[in-house]
Formats: C-alpha cells, structure tokens, sequence
C-alpha cells in the first residue's frame, strides 16, 4: 500500500505553516494515525509514505515503526513532485500490483475488496464516490460508469474520484523523475484510453481540504473510528475449564466461529481481552500462552473468521517474579486492557460492545465507558445477532 502525504495543503493556510495536512490533529490525534488505524487490520506487511513537505516529521513519528504487524516505511521523494512524480522513488520497490490512496482522506471501504480485484489489461481500477454539495471543484469531477469501465463526461454527472486506487505495476514504469499529477496526467489519459475500471461505493467519504471540513470531522469523529466487539476468552470463546495449558484443552463453545464471521462482515474489529494469571502463578510462560492463541486463531481462519487482536493480563500478585506482580492496571476489572486497545485501534467506545461471562469482566467494561452483556446459554452467534438488532 502506497499513502501520500507530500502535499502543501495551501488552502489551510496558517495551520499548515507548520503541520503537514495529514498529520493535523482530529480530537487531539492526528488524522494520519486514524487513517493507519483502519487500515492496519488488513494486516499489509508494509505502507509506503510518500514524503515531500514537512518530511523531517513523518520520519521521526513513522518511519520503520511497525503499527499492529504493518511496518511504515517512509519515503523521501526529495523536491515535491506532484501525486504522480511522487511515485518515481517506489517504482523499484514496488512488485506487484498496489493500493494507492491519499493521506489527507478518509473513504470508509473495507479493503478486502482489492483481494477480489483482477486488473488483466486493466492498469487502474478506481473508486467512485457520490458528489454532494460540499464538493467543488474537487479532482476529477462528472465521471461516468458504463460497464465498470470510467469514462469522463462533459456533462454534470453524480460521480466523482474517491481517491483510492488499485494500480497496475506497470504504471510505474513510465513515472519519470519529474512535477506530474497523477489524477491530470496519469489517471485522466489512462481513462481515455480505455484503461481504467471503476465501482461506486456509497460509504462516509471526507477529505480535510478546508477548514469547514475539519470542523465537520472534529464533530463527526465517530466517522472515521472503528466500532469493536471485545470478548473474554474463557467461557466466552471456549469452555471454561479451568487453566487452559495446551490447545488440546481448547474447546469452541457453539458458533463461535460463525459469530466472530459474522461480525467480521458487519466490519467490527474483534478484540480479545482475557486475565491469564496462569502465567504470574508459573504454571505457564508467555510463549506457551501464544501458541495456544495463535492455534485458536488459525482455527477460526480456517473457518473464515479473525481475530484482530488479543489483549492479557499475565499478572499475578503474589508472583515470584516481580514483572508479573507490578502494573496491574491491566488485570480485569481494571479497564487497562481496553483502554490500551481503544487508543491503539482508534476505537469509538458508544459503538462498541463488550461480552464476559464475569463480574470482573462487567466492572472493566464500565469503566471504559463499553457497553456490556454477559454471555447467555445459548449460541454466541444468536446473541451477538440479536445485540446488534435491538
């Protein structure tokens, strides 16, 4: 995946003085690091950012840091060359075909649609918005969709650019180390040649181009948030057993797979967050604690269903090692874990859920503000279901 983020953003005036466009704060976080939020549960192995104005920032804050299993590579595409000259310093880093997609956006698709996407002599396969009234003069106006292939109208149409793009390598190979814009000049001759497909999407689209579109986001902020169903482990996703030492003691109670699937599709980040002072008592150690979740997860894959990450709390207070006895902020029912999870994952807490079958489970949802239930008897598929049908 490819992110530019070298623009000047003039239209901001004094704001962007001193802070580059994609990294001004949205509710005190920079709206980049919302950006990569959503995008870091796709699990891409790594995003490059394209750098040019304020590039000293970037480098320090991103580069060569890994955000969840995604490593941020930052690159310094020297003078500024445009959204199309920009490209020129990854056409020998880039082997197959990427997402491209600009930093100062926000366009609410799930990006597992790429996956499904073959271009053949296709070199771009773009994404189509609905032009409302707060959009002028925006990028590549009155586009029109005849058989998935885009064509630019002289007409007013409903239509216009999204801003994300899956891309052709084969693109790269004419970007030249020079001023271009890839909308203008690249994408814009790639249509009248036939060469572009496109689908329309009618998710939250936002650009932070002016000063009334920032405001809408600041009051808006759930926009560009995750919604998240955390869950305990034990008696939640498996039968409670007591210590669970090997994954041959881990046993699915009924559906769990087709719950965790269902919302998936219904694009929730799924978060476990279980206390383990199995470990602080030395009965196991951690690395056996993550083989037996990477065992659970890849069981739930195989059955297409994921996890996107997994939250414990290994203390223990009267631990013979000290590391396990200190920061107990984390073991439920303190709200630790999820309050580490919320920041990490952006994560809008009024449209969040918690489900535990524990007291301790119900208090650390309170006091993260999360909306609990207690796991019933029944499927966890069917109560999740009637949860989020109430």
């Amino acid at each position: 995946m490819v992110i530019l983020v070298g623009g000047l953003g003039t239209r901001l005036g004094s704001i962007t003085k001193t802070t580059p466009k994609p990294l001004i704060k949205i509710n005190k976080i920079p709206f980049l690091d919302q950006l990569i939020s959503k995008l870091i549960q796709y699990n891409y192995s790594r995003i490059y950012l394209l750098c040019s104005y304020k590039k000293k920032i970037f480098f320090k804050k991103y580069n060569n840091k890994f955000f969840h299993n995604t490593k941020i590579i930052c690159i310094d595409e020297g003078k500024l060359k445009g959204t199309g000259g920009a490209l020129f310093k990854i056409k020998h880093k880039i082997k197959k075909d990427f997402i491209l997609m600009n930093g100062d956006t926000f366009f609410d698709l799930d990006y597992n649609i790429f996956n499904k996407i073959k271009l053949d002599n296709n070199n771009i396969f773009m994404c189509i918005t609905h032009k409302n009234k707060s959009i002028r003069n925006y990028k590549l106006n009155n586009l029109s969709i005849k058989k998935q292939k885009i064509k630019l109208s002289k007409r007013n149409t409903n239509f216009i650019n999204g801003g994300i793009y899956l891309v052709n390598k084969r693109i790269l190979k004419g970007i030249t180390n020079n001023y271009s814009s890839f909308e203008n000049d690249i994408l814009s001759r790639e249509i009248l040649m036939n060469k572009v497909i496109g689908k329309f999407f009618n998710e939250n689209f936002i650009d932070i181009g002016s000063h009334k579109k920032m405001e809408f986001l600041k009051k808006n902020s759930h926009i560009i948030k995750n919604k998240c169903f955390f869950l305990d482990r034990d008696g939640v996703i498996n039968k409670e057993l007591g210590y669970i030492t090997s994954f041959k003691d881990f046993i699915f109670l009924k559906d769990v797979h087709k719950a965790i699937k269902y919302l998936n599709e219904k694009r929730f980040i799924i978060i476990l967050i279980t206390n383990q002072a199995v470990i602080g008592k030395g009965i196991i150690n951690e690395n056996k604690l993550k083989h037996i979740h990477l065992k659970m997860v890849k069981s739930l894959r195989k059955r297409k269903a994921k996890i996107d990450d997994i939250y414990y709390a290994p203390y223990f207070k009267y631990s013979k090692l000290k590391k396990y006895r200190i920061n107990r902020y984390d073991r439920k029912p303190n709200p630790g874990m999820i309050i580490r999870a919320i920041k990490k994952w952006n994560i809008d807490s009024a449209s969040s859920f918690f489900i535990g079958d524990k007291e301790t489970d119900k208090i650390a949802a309170q006091r993260a503000n999360i909306k609990f239930y207690f796991k019933k008897n029944k499927s966890l598929y069917k109560q999740i279901k009637g949860i989020l049908n109430e």
